[in-house]
């Protein structure tokens, strides 16, 4: 209370330094406990299949088929249990009444999905919920949006894709954020009874249609097993497939972050790199304000020589002292975790975890590794922050005391300006990295893709029906007055679901296999929709049936197989029954991925092709009057079919979602670089009140022999600046490592140039001054004879 402002300096550095330190722990908590609660995650597995072709490519596929899992289960004891999982397209969900429809995934398991995986149940019973045929389990959402209620155990609902109802059996606690898996409705396997199926997987060895997750017994060989599956897929696999097939068994907790390399792997793919990041800044941000306090306990102490003086002559040994300071800080800390306490729980409640998507809490059920955790770290900050000061005040000799001779941090190199330069390296690093990776998304947002994807809504094509009359609807969809172009094709640009990839030959080019290159089926307006640019030949003919057996190819597909100009040249894609097909057209490559890959080879066939059949409407339209515009669809759509229900998206909002990551870590930079350069302001300020207090008897002088505040104010600070270019060049070496590294990522980035590193310095320079003029002024202005006066 009697040195308010250095109090609340040191309570509000502690605050947020903490405050970020608990964001930050857990974010990271929740990111490296991934599929952790479950009880049995240390022994379950995930089938991988590693598919090689004939030239040597690989790709990895977490699937396998019916009988690997089927088979392995009965033959090998290791196994416990095994769950397969099945996708088979999005249907039309409903209540039986149909008061309420919604377009879900519809998605079965095996009946021994809860002996392996612990979601909690709201309803119903574990052991039976999938057993029967027509049965479902849901989550609370779903039940919520279906029934207004969660209590729906034995009610119905049904499907488009079975006339028989499906009974809920048991429903679901929303599933945790941190869980690879995600679903809203689960149908029991058994449902799928018809003969089509039952041929299908009674001999399916190849397949990948079945995700596999297998427990093992306690303390099994886990590569044994491993062994034991191949074995058993070699003796079984049909020898017309032309890849050979390897099972990798993944350990459900590295399905997070070990999955960048595996194909429709499913959830989002975690990245250690920031999560090493993450921890690094954590802790940088904590020591900073650990930093400070003691920084500020030394400017404080010249003000406390008598006190600690007076403390020793009447008895006080250096135990008694250093416990007293020690006492001090660790009252202070505590004042600071309360407060830090309080702001993480509004902070998670009101901003962090929508802005993050993710269901972190700070309260009496959080788990128990956090709070230890916590007490660990205040105290080692505590200790931290108030040993150094304990210690060195608590040695000093009173007759010293009284007489004011202390000088403390002798020399350029003190203990204090090294930290003052440890701080802005810091500071400097985190201004580089704000700024790289701002211009990098900015660089984003703003390359030419190859087509222009704002003012593109994307209509999902639900139904049979919309599907055989999407002629007549596009010509609908044409005649709205705000609607300037329209187009139909299997997949768009950007897209979510599976991007086919097909085998292409050319009989000049000898390969074995053929060339892995992307499908995408699109009819004659779609290089218009999309203003994709035709460099060579001609586009499809609308109406045509000749076109059926003609392909477009961007640039890169061209490379690859050797066209330099299209004329009508026979391609195979090999199919159950192979297409042959003639390249009418090349055009400009285009991206259809995120750019942190690069264009890759695509085939554009007529929307008449054997690979894929039309799924989307794209539709350009004006800026204004959108709502009004997509009620007149909606009402085209309705003519064609009452229960078509009209899903659509902007197609710019949905290329967002691949960068949806980038940005949330660009934002934590943000807070935290803004964060650690004021931190490393307070720093400063108490390093510089120490300095003024040391030198005031000096500045007094200086100013009885004539020199002025801007002199004085000058020489006060050439001192710090020193400090920050020191921390300038320490830290642009290792910023530009990181940056260099992170960019890496893309495969289209930005150059790391020199102004980024020189801005960075200059805006750290700017804001030292800042803070050391504050300080310096008021030493400047002191009355001298005052000055001179004082002990």
């Amino acid at each position: 209370m009697k040195n308010k402002i250095f109090s609340f300096i040191n309570i509000f550095g502690l605050t947020i330094g903490l405050t970020s330190f608990l964001l930050i722990a857990l974010y990271v908590f929740d990111e490296l406990t991934y599929d952790s609660f479950h009880k049995h995650a240390g022994n379950t597995y995930r089938v991988i299949d590693r598919k090689t072709t004939a030239e040597g490519k690989q790709t990895k596929i977490p699937a396998a088929g019916y009988q690997v899992s089927e088979k392995s289960k009965s033959d090998f004891p290791e196994i416990k249990e095994i769950v397969r999982l099945f996708a088979l397209g999005r249907t039309n969900i409903s209540t039986v009444e149909n008061t309420n429809v919604f377009y879900e995934e519809l998605r079965t398991s095996s009946p021994g999905f809860f002996r392996i995986f612990d979601f909690e149940l709201l309803y119903g019973d574990r052991a039976t919920a999938l057993r029967d045929p027509h049965s479902v389990i849901l989550t609370a959402e779903m039940a919520q949006k279906l029934f207004h209620t969660t209590d729906v155990l034995g009610k119905l609902i049904k499907s488009d894709r079975d006339i028989t109802p499906f009974k809920i059996t048991a429903v679901l606690k929303n599933l945790p954020s941190n869980s690879h898996l995600s679903f809203k409705l689960l149908f029991s396997e058994s449902s799928i009874n018809n003969a089509a199926f039952r041929n299908f997987v009674s001999t399916d060895w190849n397949s990948d249609g079945f995700t596999t997750y297998i427990l093992l017994n306690d303390k099994t060989n886990a590569h044994n097993v491993e062994t034991k599956i191949n074995r058993l897929a070699v003796q079984n696999q049909d020898a017309a497939v032309k890849y050979q097939s390897h099972f990798l068994l993944q350990p459900l907790k590295d399905i997070h972050f070990y999955s960048a390399d595996i194909e429709n792997n499913p959830g989002k793919t975690g990245n250690l790199t920031y999560i090493y990041t993450f921890s690094i800044i954590a802790l940088f941000v904590l020591l900073i304000a650990c930093i400070n306090y003691m920084n500020l306990t030394t400017a404080l102490f010249t003000k406390r020589t008598k006190e600690i003086a007076v403390r020793k002559v009447t008895g006080a040994s250096r135990k008694n002292l250093t416990a007293q300071f020690l006492t001090e800080t660790f009252l202070i800390t505590a004042i600071a975790l309360l407060l830090a306490l309080g702001l993480t729980r509004f902070l998670l409640s009101f901003w962090f975890n929508s802005f993050t998507e993710k269901q972190l809490t700070l309260g009496i059920g959080t788990d128990y590794r956090i709070w230890f955790g916590i007490m660990l770290i205040v105290i080692i900050a505590g200790l931290l922050s108030g040993v150094y000061p304990a210690l060195f005040q608590a040695r000093l000799q009173p007759l010293l005391l009284l007489k004011s001779k202390i000088n403390i941090g002798k020399g350029n190199l003190s203990i204090r300006r090294s930290l003052v330069v440890f701080q802005f390296v810091l500071s400097i690093i985190m201004i580089v990295v704000i700024t790289i990776v701002y211009r990098q998304m900015q660089y984003i947002n703003t390359k030419d893709m190859g087509f222009r994807k704002d003012h593109l809504l994307v209509v999902d094509i639900n139904s049979g029906k919309v599907r055989g009359a999407a002629e007549t609807i596009k010509s609908e969809f044409g005649k709205l007055a705000h609607v300037k172009d329209v187009s139909v094709s299997s997949r768009v640009p950007g897209e979510w679901k599976d991007l086919p990839k097909v085998k292409v030959k050319n009989e000049n080019i000898q390969a074995a296999d053929g060339n892995d290159m992307y499908f995408l089926g699109v009819d004659a307006h779609f290089l218009k929709t999309y203003q994709i640019t035709l460099n060579k030949g001609r586009n499809f003919a609308a109406g045509s049936l000749g076109d059926s057996a003609a392909v477009l190819i961007n640039e890169t597909a061209a490379r690859e197989l050797g066209i330099k100009s299209p004329s009508e040249q026979l391609i195979k894609i090999p199919l159950d029954k192979p297409f042959n097909a003639r390249v009418i057209g090349i055009v400009k490559d285009f991206n259809f991925q995120s750019l942190h890959q690069s264009v890759a080879p695509i085939v554009l066939g007529f929307q008449n092709n054997p690979v894929q059949s039309i799924d989307y409407f794209t539709v350009r339209v004006a800026s204004d009057n959108i709502g009004q515009t997509i009620e007149e669809m909606n009402t085209v759509l309705h003519k064609v079919d009452q229960n078509h229900l009209f899903e659509y998206h902007f197609l710019d909002k949905q290329w967002d979602l691949f960068y949806h990551e980038d940005h949330i870590r660009q934002t934590i930079f943000l807070i935290v670089a803004i964060l650690t350069v004021l931190i490393a302001c307070l720093g400063l300020f108490g390093l510089a009140t120490y300095a003024a207090e040391q030198r005031r008897k000096e500045i007094g002088i200086r100013k009885v022999l004539g020199a002025t505040v801007t002199g004085i104010v000058a020489l006060f600070s050439t001192d710090f600046l020193k400090l920050v270019v020191i921390a300038m060049v320490i830290a642009s070496p290792i910023a530009w490592w990181a940056m260099h590294n992170w960019l890496q990522s893309f495969a289209y980035r930005i150059a790391i140039q020199w102004w980024m590193f020189a801005l960075a310095g200059t805006i750290a320079v700017l804001i030292a001054m800042f803070t050391i003029s504050l300080q310096a002024f008021r030493a400047a202005l002191m009355n001298p004879v005052k000055s001179l006066r004082m002990d």
